[in-house]
Formats: structure tokens, C-alpha cells, sequence
């Protein structure tokens, strides 16, 4: 532990943290069995359902706190563990079990958690591994007023730390103190995964998909997380910590300085404008955009609002989401994205049947195409939104020519139900597509003339271009965006773009990167959207640059030939910019 140690994982909410590890596990429960009198049984029953009334009672109370935090889709979370708790499996199945097996509560709960759990985990969909967690979380708090035993939270923790934790639970994040908790790494988890929610709704820094044996052996003084990058450091270097503690100080600068100015125009140094935007999931982020001065909602991520939930939104549920979402970003335009279902994102509501590989399968506009109703239902909800401010429509996870005109399709079918409905709406609404796989960018001089804007997300478009799972921590190492191939994706597309006269956005982590900003400056993007902590960091970069500087940097960059050429020329122009 006399090094510097860096582990890469796999970013989930964004800053910067220093501090002392803590590792946190909810140890397991080690029950005994015993049988019961007979006399004894109701007296078991009767305690079971009074250590489930705790348990409801507890989350309750944890759902109210989220609400007041501003985290409606956390509380929407819990609100669902307490309806698991509804289930006959939690009621009658254990009661019966009880009553059948005469043992005592705590042995014959557990065993029947136990079979839910083998069922579950004999089905390797992302859905069912995540309503697993749940019953496995609502288990233990169960299990823990059953022994009348003081459960192990993170609310208990008193002084400030990072926490280090194999998996951390849906309610373990909620009672999550801020005020302590500094950051959160795991080594297994995913970007759509409950506990991600929670935590982006508290804002703590996390990272995932990070391996860390070497804390098991030893306990480093400091570890530095950036949950921008992912980046892990363990037993940061003198200089190290400098670098981050700058960069830290930095940033709060910055913030500072352009929330006092934030009628500043995002344009390099020499008039060339560039619109930035906010990649927004959660309604109290809009407050952000406005006091950053963010040009609008480059991307409304709307399937985060229903991933807690048990069913399909209603289309007046989507409405008056969508018309509050307009109305609040107010002249601007607001770019919802159709549902990206599917992969690691599927909420509680199973759309589509098992698949051996989901992310190469049935998913975002794919399978929305084929649920055609649900399909309609959120489209007949953007349109009536559309009359009440400047919305637009994106497709996501385009392949081909045809999937975009079907797309156009039902949207016009639906224009023209709205039509003989007297409904008003945006007739010319405008509709754009997501450039996200291979496919799509090499064909990208067909589909720009059929989009009203292309929108390029790189976080899937580096996954699909060089075959590497961006979650897979063992294969970290490949998922490179500044890899040529990349990048010259990124050149066709916003090539064939200004050909066709069409606005071309980068909406992927690397927009929100200021390491990259000069260099998509250069290669002709007209517009970033990046999440609202970094709309700030990414204006003062842009306002520190020329656009002749940004094209010598992008010419060169097109002519180098490994991701680590590029890295370097990367860091040294940033450099160079003093940023």
C-alpha cells in the first residue's frame, strides 16, 4: 500500500470525492430452527405480521423522506417494495408455511425467501435479477425485526468516508446519510439499477463494476473517486491528490462564478456558438439547467420515470409529465426520447420475452414498434404536450431506414387521431434519430434527410463499434472513446449532417468531459447535452476556446492511430488551454 493504485469502473453519478474508505456489507443472517408448540402457532403468525407492519412502517417513512429530497422516482422505488410486501407471497405462503411446518417464524420465512430467490436466479434477465434485490432487501429488514435486532445502515456512520460495498441494496441507499457519505463504489451493479436511481437522487458520487481485493488486506489512508470517469485511485500520490483537489476547487470556481453569470453564452473566444444543453431524468435537475444556464433539454431520458413502477404509465400520466417538463424549460426546446426499453432497462413491467442477449435484441425502438398500443400511448402523450411548448420527438437505437419511416408512421397515424379528436398539438413537430450503433452512422447520409436533428449517443455507440459491454468491468480496459474508429464515426455523422442542412448533438459521457469538448468542437458538433453538474465546467471550456484552435486539434487528432496518441493529445491542448 506504498503505491498509487488505479482501478477503472463504470460511471453512475458524476464528482468528485476524497476521503477514507469504509466497507460496508449487511451481513448474513444466521437464523436457528427450532419447532413450536402447537399452542405456540398463532403467537408465531401473529409475529411474523408485526415484523412485516415494522418493515412496511420503516420504508414508508423512508419514502416521505425522498419525496421531501426531491427524489419522486426514488420514492417511486420504495413505494413498490411496499406493495411486494402485499404479495401472497409474503402473506399467505408464509403464514401457511408457518402453519404447516410448525418452526419457528424466522426459520420458515427465510426458507421460503430462499425458493423465490433459486427461482429467480435461474433466469438471467436484468428484470428479474433486479426484482431479486428487492425481495432480497425487504428479506433482510424483515428477518431483522423478526430477531429484534438493530439492523446495520448507512445512516449509522459517523464521520465522512467512501463506502466500499460488493452490492448495496435499494433502502441500504436511502437511509444513506449525505452529510457523511462522501461516495459509493460497488463492484457489481448497473446504471438503471435501483440503487443507482437512489444515489443520483441524493447526488453522491458512484461508481461501479470495480474491483478492490486489494482493501480486503489492507486499509489505505485515502482513496480519490471521480464518478465522471469512473476512475478509482487507492493510496493516491502527493501529487495526485493536488491534481484532484485543484481540479475539486475547480469546479466549485466555476460553478460559483457562472451561477452569478449564467446569461453567458456558451461560444468560443472568437463568436463561434455552440448550444448546450442538459441530459435531464429527474425534474429537480431542471432547477439546475436554469440556474446554469443550459439552452434547454437536449435529452429527457423518459423511461427513468417509470423504471420503479409496476405497470405502464397512462398516456394523462405521460402528459402531464411531459406538458410540466415543456412548460417548465419554458422557450426552449425540450427533446424527449421514445422509451429506450430493454437491455438493462426494462422497470418493473416485462415487455418482451426472455432473450439470450438483451442488448442485442428486443429493445428501445425495436420493441416499441412492436408494441404498437403502449408505442401510441406515449406518442399521443409528447403530441398533446407539444401544444403547450417546444417539444421534440428522438428515436432511439436506430439501425436502418426502415425503422426511422416506421417510427414517422405511427407518429403521423397518431397526429391524425389527435386530428379528428380536436386535440390540439405541434403539427410539425420536429423528429429526430439517435445515432447509437454502427449501422446507423455508416448509413447516416440516408437517414439525416428523413430527421429534423441526429442525435449521437456515444455511451452505446463506443459498445456496439468496438464490442466491448461498457458494464463489464474485465473488458474496462477496451471501451475507449477516443478510439479512431470512434471518432471517425462521430465525423461522418456530423459530416453527412451539415450536408443535410440538420443539427447534429453528442449526448454521451464524453459531451460532459472537457477533456473532449475542443476536440467535438473541431469535428463540427453543433450542440452538447451533458448532465446539469457539468453544464458549467463544459460553458467555461468552451468560452476559454477558438474555433480555428478546435479544428487544428481535430484535423490532427483524425491522423493519429491508437486511443492512447489521442489520449495524450487530448490532455496536452487542454492542458495548453489552462483549463
Amino acid at each position: 500500500m506504498n503505491r498509487e493504485i488505479r482501478l477503472q469502473g463504470y460511471p453512475i453519478c458524476p464528482g468528485i470525492a476524497i476521503g477514507r474508505p469504509f466497507l460496508f456489507s449487511a451481513p448474513e443472517e444466521d437464523v436457528p430452527e427450532f419447532l413450536v408448540a402447537d399452542d405456540k402457532i398463532q403467537f408465531e403468525v401473529d409475529r411474523y405480521y408485526q415484523a412485516l407492519r415494522r418493515s412496511r412502517k420503516d420504508l414508508m417513512s423512508l419514502q416521505r423522506r425522498m419525496l421531501q429530497e426531491g427524489g419522486e422516482e426514488a420514492a417511486d422505488i420504495l413505494g413498490s417494495h411496499i406493495e411486494i410486501m402485499r404479495d401472497p407471497i409474503m402473506t399467505v405462503k408464509v403464514e401457511q408455511a408457518i402453519r404447516s411446518e410448525g418452526k419457528n417464524t424466522e426459520y420458515v420465512f427465510k426458507s421460503v425467501m430462499g425458493e423465490v430467490e433459486e427461482k429467480f436466479q435461474r433466469i438471467t434477465d436484468i428484470f428479474f435479477r433486479e426484482r431479486l434485490k428487492d425481495f432480497q432487501d425487504i428479506s433482510r429488514r424483515i428477518i431483522s425485526h423478526l430477531r429484534q435486532k438493530e439492523r446495520c445502515t448507512l445512516k449509522q456512520l459517523a464521520y465522512r468516508c467512501i463506502v466500499f460495498a460488493h452490492e448495496l441494496s435499494p433502502s441500504d441507499t436511502a437511509e444513506a446519510n449525505t452529510d457523511v457519505i462522501d461516495a459509493f463504489v460497488t463492484r457489481s451493479g448497473a446504471e438503471t439499477s435501483h440503487v443507482a436511481i437512489m444515489a443520483r437522487a441524493k447526488g453522491i458520487p458512484f461508481v461501479t463494476n470495480v474491483d478492490f481485493p486489494v482493501l480486503c488486506t489492507a486499509s489505505p489512508p485515502q482513496i480519490i473517486v471521480d464518478g465522471g470517469s469512473g476512475l478509482v485511485i487507492i493510496n493516491p500520490t502527493g501529487r495526485t491528490l493536488q491534481e484532484y483537489r485543484e481540479f475539486e476547487q475547480k469546479q466549485r470556481q466555476e460553478v460559483e462564478g457562472l451561477c452569478k453569470s449564467s446569461l453567458f453564452s456558451a461560444e468560443t473566444i472568437d463568436g463561434y456558438p455552440l448550444r448546450l444543453s442538459a441530459n435531464i431524468e429527474m425534474f429537480k435537475e431542471l432547477d439546475m439547467l436554469h440556474q446554469y444556464g443550459g439552452e434547454g433539454v437536449g435529452l429527457f431520458r423518459s423511461e427513468y420515470l417509470f423504471l420503479g413502477k409496476d405497470s405502464f404509465p397512462s398516456e394523462e400520466e405521460q402528459f402531464l409529465v411531459y406538458k410540466q417538463l415543456v412548460e417548465k424549460v419554458g422557450n426552449h426546446t425540450s427533446v424527449i426520447r421514445t422509451f429506450d426499453i430493454g437491455g438493462d432497462k426494462l422497470g418493473n413491467f416485462h415487455l418482451s420475452r426472455q432473450e439470450q442477449n438483451p442488448y442485442l435484441g428486443c429493445r428501445a425502438i425495436r420493441l416499441m414498434l412492436k408494441e404498437r398500443t403502449l408505442f401510441k400511448t406515449q406518442l399521443r402523450a409528447i403530441l398533446r404536450a407539444s401544444a403547450f411548448g417546444e417539444a421534440s420527438i428522438l428515436f432511439p437505437m436506430i439501425s436502418g431506414l426502415n425503422e426511422l419511416l416506421e417510427a414517422k408512421m405511427v407518429v403521423e397515424t397518431v397526429k391524425e387521431e389527435l386530428l379528428a379528436a380536436g386535440i390540439p398539438f405541434n403539427r410539425t413537430i420536429p423528429m429526430g434519430c439517435m445515432i447509437e450503433v454502427p449501422s446507423a452512422a455508416l448509413i447516416c447520409d440516408i437517414l439525416a434527410p428523413e430527421s429534423s436533428f441526429l442525435s449521437i449517443g456515444t455511451n452505446d455507440l463506443v459498445q456496439y463499434a468496438l464490442a466491448v459491454d461498457r458494464g463489464n468491468s474485465a473488458m474496462s480496459y477496451l471501451y475507449t472513446p477516443s478510439h479512431p474508429s470512434v471518432l471517425r464515426l462521430i465525423k461522418m455523422v456530423v459530416d453527412e449532417g451539415n450536408r443535410a442542412g440538420k443539427n447534429v448533438s453528442v449526448c454521451g459521457e464524453i459531451a460532459a468531459n472537457p477533456l473532449y469538448t475542443e476536440l467535438l468542437i473541431g469535428l463540427g458538433v453543433h450542440e452538447l447535452s451533458v448532465s446539469t453538474p457539468a453544464l458549467p465546467v463544459i460553458k467555461n471550456t468552451i468560452r476559454g476556446l477558438t474555433i480555428v484552435g478546435a479544428r487544428e486539434l481535430a484535423e490532427h487528432v483524425l491522423t493519429l492511430s491508437t486511443p492512447q496518441e489521442i489520449d495524450a493529445a487530448l490532455t496536452a491542448a487542454f492542458q495548453k488551454g489552462g483549463k
